[in-house]
This record gives structure tokens, C-alpha cells and sequence, in this order.
């Protein structure tokens, strides 16, 4: 290939890479969900009552400190030292305060009036640490938080009550996720595992740091993460973990937590009553979320005593109603039957798509010899008892009908507000013992029943391709289902656009479900339908005055989480199902979105790119040795050796997974274990790397040398001119130069030492490069090796700014 042209192609790709990088870059910050969450108030003045600790554990940890929430009259609890209700414990997160807790106090405190119950809540003051960027505190923080649980159990010892509470529950937001799951690796002595049985941890990053800044850290993580998955059966048996994460805005943590029996990993885009992405401070106070989290405390919790007195189990199965209930099916032996009741003529639906909304009325849907497998109820109903499963009536008496009441097995569904509700019932299970589904209607309700055949129409496979669009034509139809085999991947993104047209004024709008099922992530698209300007009182008062105007189209973005671990199961894919209006017709359009995989690459592959730049480099720096007058940009242009490099990185990562699969500790091995590796990850990340790095040292050789040089010459040409004057007192200038680098390294280490150090380069560099015009380009390399290290420990610089 010619050299000009193989130049062009070279400067193309490299300028294709770093438009794509920019792009993603910008796409990761800003193509987001609008916020949703509400606001939390307080109705009384906040006030933080600090809590003494013993003088030893003070003296030991100056900077920490304990709090008790109050507000108004609840601070008569602390005056009077009468602690009577559950103890929680928030632990607070990076660089955060212990003001946080007022959120989720205030309510518990205004929600406890009503339910008869009452969570005391403590806080932490870690002193706004930045335990997320200098991994040596979290030793220190998470002794204090073991200490702090002590100390609070302490206080409900002195009360009169015969009932104490044993055990504190833990909520950690962010990092404070993670340190009340280290509390279990210490030691006996000092720690009781018992006095912990649930915790609950806000946007916690469980499985890596977000950048593993130094060794503290990294082995922090790998302690906590090793011990919990040694012991969870053993001395952790006990041990309830809830893990709430952010979604698409939560640009600092990423979703993602071991599976296990006893723990529940849940994106709040999935929790009914919330269905909202969160960024990583709203999580803290987002209104539906602090609502549902208290709902599911107080349920835990015993009237009067205010104890914990659930088992494991019980825990486990309030948390997943509150937080990841699921669509099952029902199951018609578990069923007790409720008794008889009477019914005046009713109405039969055989129906595929019924709409009811005709006041008080009895409505039954056959069972027996069924055109259809499977029926989904939605509606609006707000009675505890209304849908039941119901045999033919007794041969004595033809107006009794004996019934089996299933409402409770109802789960709403979008929009916020509206009380709609959704039912899925298979008919192959239940008809072997009901012969109808009983509906008791009333007024000013209205409930769509969608009856599904098994046939390749209403359930179908889809493949398409990663490029230009797919569209379908539904017309007539009320319930579709399509599985997405190809989705896979966690960079994989695909828009769904839902147009209907021909469509009569009607009240009945489609809802699209996207629904992972290795994976508690669901999207409800009308969730995006509620506006966000409107305030409590008024989208409590009406239903229809929180929502906005119903659009013809609807857009809604499928992608993964959590990518899929296990294959065992063929049909377990991503499913999407559409709920229509039989009178609409409409067209469902699935486009590759290209600039969502951008933002994908950037959200959970970017921790890669420091390790990929310095390799870079240090490849550059060897090409130098062996040809010093090449500049450093130069070296990224010869594809000869790059190519190879990165194809060779690229086979040998694969055949390390291939040969080890076992070894946990090696990066490339724990990508794979998680789903995140696929096999040409480590060849675009060179090439990005080997991009940034042409482009940087190109612009730091054009601007940094030439251009300075340019404006400087003349001072670089007179301090070389004087120093050559005195070269007979070398001995004396070698001593003033080395006087003259300590003490701008004491001057400029008010901010950070290794920054001072790459001043210093820096302008050693540019003296050298003027000088040695040969040596200039092995110094660029060598500054952007410095760099790349001040940039690696930045965190360094911000926590000694703190």
C-alpha cells in the first residue's frame, strides 16, 4: 500500500476512533432519563441530637462522630434518653453528610403516627471523607460503624420495656453500602454478627470500586467480596442484603450483585410505585423510593414492641413484595378457598381483547375447553376483593358458587398514581381446577382482559440485524410478546418506536414492558408520561392531572444491566410485550442505536483505558530506544508493530480464559466471570488508547515544543549562553539547580507533591528538548508516561485539598 495513502488511512481511523470516543463521552453524560423522583419535605424543623460514645472510642476516632434524627415534639425521645422503637443506623457515603438521613427519618416519623410503629434513625458523620477515592479510611470508618451499633444497642438496655431490641438495621449509601457489609470480617471480638440481620444499601458499587485509585482499596474490596462469599452460608446465614440501584442516571455505580437466596439486587426502574431511573444522590431522598423502603420496614417490624421478630424467609419474601415482585402464575394448589357467594345473571367474555367499564356488574371468563393458555387482567380497581376463581354451581342449589379469591395476586403497573393493576393467569394450570374467573365490577372503573393464544402470532422469537431497522404491523390485536435472543451484551442498545394510527378517542393507552429475566431491571415505558414539574398534592388529588398528553409515539430504549451468566435455559431471553388497543392499528419500528452503544462502552468499560494508555506508552518508549529521532506521535503510526501487538493481547487474554478459568484475581478472568468480556475488547481499547495517544502527544509536540520554543527561544538561548559562561563552577550551578527543584517542589506541594513533580518535567523538558533536539522526543514520552500517573492520582491531589 502506498505510504500517503496508508497515512490517510491511518489519520481517518484515528480521527473516525476519537469522534466516536467524544460522542459516547457526551451521549454517557447527557442522553438520560429526565429526573422523576419527588422531593421529600419535612414538616417540623430537622434536628440532629449528637450521641455520646465512650471516651476511648472518641479518643480513638476524632473526626467520626454519631447522631439521632428528630423533628418537633420527636425530639422528646432524646431529652428524655426513651428510645422505644426499631434502631436503624444510615451510613452515610463518599465525601456525603449525615444530614442525608433526613429523608427517609422524617417519613419513617410522619408514616409511624399511622401504622403504629416507629423506627428510631441514627446517623454517621465520617467528616465528608472521600472514602471512594483513598481506599486507607475505610478501615477506620467501618470499626466506627461497629462501634456505632454497639453504643445504639446500649441505649435501649437502660428503657423499662421487657422487649429490647438485638438487632440494628444497616442502610449504606454508596460506599456506606459497602462498609456495613465489612463490619462481618472483623474479628469476633469485636464485632457480633448477630446484632445484624438486615441491610440495605443505596447505589453501592459491590463489585469493584468505580476506579480502583489505590492498593487500599482493591484490597478492601477483594477482603469483603471473598469473605461474603465464603461464609454466606456459614456464619452469614442470617443475613438479609437489599441492594437499590440508579439505573441509566446513576452515572458512579453500576448495577450488579451475586444472585443468592437471601439477597435482592433491584434497578429502581423496576420497583412499582417508584419506576424511575436515580442518579447517585437522589437515591437518597427520591420520594417514591423513601416511601417503598419505609413501607417495607414497617411491615417487618411488631406493633407495640416496634421489634424485629421476622424470620430470614419472612424478610426475604416482604422485601420481594415490596421491591421485586414478579408477574408469576398462579398457582391453583396453594389456593384456599375463600367460601360461596350468589350471583345475578352474569356476563361471559370469550373474547381475545374486552374492555369492561359498565358499573356494578359480575363477569365471568370460561376456563374449561379454552381457545387460549394464558389471560392478563388490567385494571383499575381499587376494592381488596373483586377477581376470584370460581367451579359451576352445586347441584342443590344453582346460585351458589363457590368462589377462591386471587386479587392479592395483582401488581401495579404505570403510571404513578393511576392504581392500575395487572393480573397473568395461565389457563393450562389453573383450569384443572376452576371452571371460571369470576370479575365483581363497580363503578367508575374499567378492566381489560387480554386472552392469549399459543400460536406464533401473540408469542413470537425475533432476530435482526445490528444495522438499519425492523418494523411490525400489529392490526387488531391487544397482547404481542417478543423475545430478543440476539440481546446479549451489555454495549448492545436497540430503540422501540410504537406509532398507531386510525386510532378512535379513547381513554386506553398501549403500555410497553421490557423484561430481563435473569436480571430485576424491568421497563414500564408509561412511566415516562408523568410530568415532572407537577407537584405531590396535585398529582395525589388527581390521577389525570399528573399526567401528561398522550403522544402517538412512544420511544423507550432497550439494554442490558447484567448481562446473561447462564445459557443453561434456551428460552430465556429478553422478552418485550406490548398491551394494545384492539381498535388501533400500529407499527413497531426496532433500530440499532448507536449512540446508546457509545454510552454503554463508556459507562462499563471505561476503568480499562489507564491500563491500555500505559501500555501504549511503554511501547512508544521502546520504538524510541531503538529510534531516538522519532517523535513520540510517530510511533503511534506504525501499524506494523501496533497491530500485531494488540491482535496478539487480544488471542492471549482469550486463551488465559481458556486455561484459567479459575483465577478470580485476574482482571480478564473476573470480566469474563461477570459477563462484561467479549473477545474483541482488549484490540478497541488499544486502539483507542493508541488513538488518544497520537493525538495528545502530537498536539504537546506542536504546541508544548515548537510553539513555546517559538516565544521562549530567546530566554532558553540566554540561560544556556550564562550557564556556559560558568562551567568552570559546574560544581556550584549543578548545587543551585538542585536548590532551585526542592525548593519548587516545597513551594507547589501545598496542593500535591507529584503534581509539583510534573511541573518540574515539564519545564525540565522543554530546557532539555531545546538543548538535546534528539533527546526531545524520548522527554515527550517520558512526560506523558508522568502524566498519565498525576492523572491516575488525582484522587491524591482532591483528598489532600479536603
Amino acid at each position: 500500500m502506498p505510504i500517503k495513502l496508508l497515512k490517510l488511512l491511518q489519520f481517518f481511523l484515528y480521527f473516525a476512533v476519537i469522534t466516536c470516543f467524544l460522542i459516547g463521552l457526551h451521549s454517557y453524560f447527557y442522553r438520560v432519563e429526565v429526573n422523576y423522583c419527588e422531593m421529600t419535605y419535612m414538616y417540623e424543623y430537622p434536628d440532629y441530637r449528637p450521641i455520646p460514645v465512650s471516651n476511648s472510642i472518641q479518643l480513638k476516632y476524632p473526626r467520626y462522630h454519631l447522631y439521632f434524627y428528630c423533628e418537633g415534639i420527636g425530639c422528646d425521645i432524646y431529652r428524655k434518653q426513651t428510645f422505644n422503637g426499631m434502631p436503624v443506623l444510615f451510613i452515610v457515603g463518599n465525601a456525603d453528610s449525615y444530614r442525608q438521613v433526613r429523608s427517609l427519618a422524617s417519613v419513617a416519623y410522619r408514616m409511624g403516627q399511622n401504622y403504629n410503629k416507629q423506627l428510631d434513625y441514627f446517623s454517621i458523620d465520617f467528616n465528608e471523607e472521600l472514602s471512594a477515592l483513598f481506599g486507607g479510611v475505610l478501615k477506620q470508618q467501618t470499626e466506627f460503624v461497629i462501634y456505632s451499633i454497639q453504643t445504639i444497642l446500649k441505649l435501649y438496655q437502660k428503657q423499662k420495656s421487657q422487649v429490647k431490641p438485638t438487632h440494628v438495621i444497616l442502610v449504606g449509601n454508596s460506599i456506606g453500602g459497602l462498609l456495613a457489609r465489612a463490619i462481618f470480617v472483623e474479628s469476633a471480638n469485636i464485632f457480633d454478627p448477630s446484632t445484624v440481620q438486615i441491610i440495605i444499601t443505596q447505589a453501592t458499587p459491590h463489585q469493584a470500586p468505580v476506579i480502583n485509585y489505590d492498593s487500599y482499596l482493591v484490597q478492601f474490596y477483594q477482603n469483603v467480596n471473598n469473605y461474603w462469599k465464603r461464609e454466606w452460608n456459614n456464619t452469614l446465614k442470617h443475613v438479609v442484603l437489599l441492594s437499590l440501584a440508579g439505573g441509566d442516571r446513576d452515572l458512579c455505580s453500576l448495577h450488579g450483585l451475586t444472585d443468592e437466596t437471601r439477597s435482592i439486587d433491584v434497578l429502581t426502574t423496576a420497583i412499582p410505585q417508584v419506576w424511575t431511573s436515580t442518579d447517585h444522590r437522589c437515591i437518597v431522598w427520591c420520594r417514591q423510593l423513601v416511601l417503598t423502603t419505609t413501607r417495607a420496614l414497617f411491615e417487618l417490624i411488631k406493633v407495640g414492641t416496634n421489634i424485629l421478630d421476622k424470620s430470614t424467609m419472612d424478610i426475604m419474601s416482604i422485601f420481594k413484595q415490596h421491591f421485586s415482585p414478579t408477574l408469576s402464575d398462579i398457582n391453583a394448589d396453594l389456593l384456599i378457598p375463600t367460601g360461596h357467594i350468589s350471583l345475578d345473571n352474569p356476563i361471559t367474555l370469550d373474547k381475545s381483547v374486552t374492555e369492561v367499564k359498565h358499573g356494578k356488574k359480575d363477569y365471568l371468563i370460561p376456563l374449561k375447553n379454552s381457545n387460549f393458555y394464558k389471560i392478563y387482567i388490567i385494571s383499575n380497581v381499587v376494592r381488596s376483593h373483586w377477581i376470584y376463581l370460581t367451579n359451576e354451581p352445586l347441584e342443590n342449589n344453582d346460585n351458589k358458587w363457590s368462589i377462591t379469591d386471587i386479587t392479592e395476586w395483582l401488581l401495579p403497573i404505570p403510571p404513578l398514581y393511576s392504581n392500575i393493576k395487572m393480573m397473568k393467569i395461565n389457563i393450562t394450570d389453573v383450569s384443572k381446577k376452576y371452571d371460571y374467573i369470576l370479575l365483581r365490577m363497580t363503578d367508575h372503573a374499567t378492566t381489560q382482559i387480554f386472552q392469549v393464544k399459543n400460536n406464533n402470532d401473540d408469542e413470537r422469537h425475533i432476530q435482526f440485524h445490528s444495522y438499519g431497522s425492523t418494523t411490525y404491523h400489529f392490526n387488531s390485536t391487544g397482547y404481542v410478546k417478543l423475545y430478543i435472543p440476539n440481546l446479549t451484551y451489555l454495549w448492545q442498545v436497540y430503540g422501540v418506536q410504537l406509532e398507531s394510527s386510525n386510532c378512535p378517542t379513547t381513554k386506553q393507552r398501549p403500555l410497553i414492558h421490557f423484561h430481563v429475566p435473569w436480571s430485576n431491571e424491568d421497563v414500564y415505558n408509561l412511566v415516562t408520561l408523568r410530568d415532572p414539574s407537577a407537584t405531590r398534592s396535585s398529582s395525589a388529588s388527581s390521577s389525570s392531572s399528573s399526567l401528561l398528553s398522550v403522544p402517538l409515539t412512544r420511544n423507550m430504549l432497550l439494554k442490558l444491566h447484567r448481562p446473561r451468566l447462564n445459557f443453561s435455559k434456551n428460552d430465556d431471553y429478553p422478552s418485550l410485550e406490548l398491551f394494545l388497543n384492539v381498535q388501533c392499528a400500529y407499527t413497531l419500528t426496532i433500530t440499532y442505536s448507536y449512540l446508546d452503544i457509545l454510552s454503554q462502552f463508556i459507562r462499563y468499560y471505561i476503568f480499562l483505558l489507564p491500563s491500555f494508555l500505559f501500555s501504549v506508552l511503554c511501547i512508544s518508549l521502546a520504538i524510541q530506544i531503538h529510534f531516538p529521532t522519532m517523535k513520540t506521535y510517530e510511533t503511534m503510526f506504525l501499524w506494523s508493530i501496533h497491530l500485531p501487538i494488540a491482535g496478539a493481547l487480544t488471542i492471549f487474554d482469550k486463551l488465559v480464559i481458556v486455561l484459567y478459568p479459575l483465577r478470580s484475581s485476574d482482571l480478564i478472568i473476573h470480566l469474563y466471570a461477570t459477563g462484561y468480556y467479549f473477545f474483541l475488547l482488549p484490540f478497541v481499547f488499544y486502539l483507542l488508547a493508541l488513538t488518544i495517544l497520537a493525538i495528545v502527544s502530537y498536539l504537546f509536540d506542536r504546541l508544548c515544543f515548537d510553539l513555546i520554543r517559538y516565544f521562549c527561544q530567546n530566554l532558553f538561548q540566554m540561560t544556556y549562553n550564562e550557564l556556559q559562561r560558568y562551567q568552570n563552577s559546574a560544581k556550584y550551578v549543578k548545587i543551585l539547580w538542585f536548590f532551585i527543584l526542592i525548593s519548587c517542589t516545597l513551594l507547589i506541594s501545598g496542593s500535591c507533591g507529584q503534581i509539583a513533580l510534573c511541573y518540574i518535567a515539564f519545564f525540565h523538558c522543554l530546557y532539555c528538548g531545546y538543548i538535546n533536539r534528539p533527546l526531545r522526543e524520548i522527554l515527550t514520552t517520558l512526560f506523558l508516561f508522568h502524566l498519565l500517573l498525576v492523572s491516575l492520582n488525582l484522587s491524591g491531589f482532591i483528598v489532600h485539598i479536603r
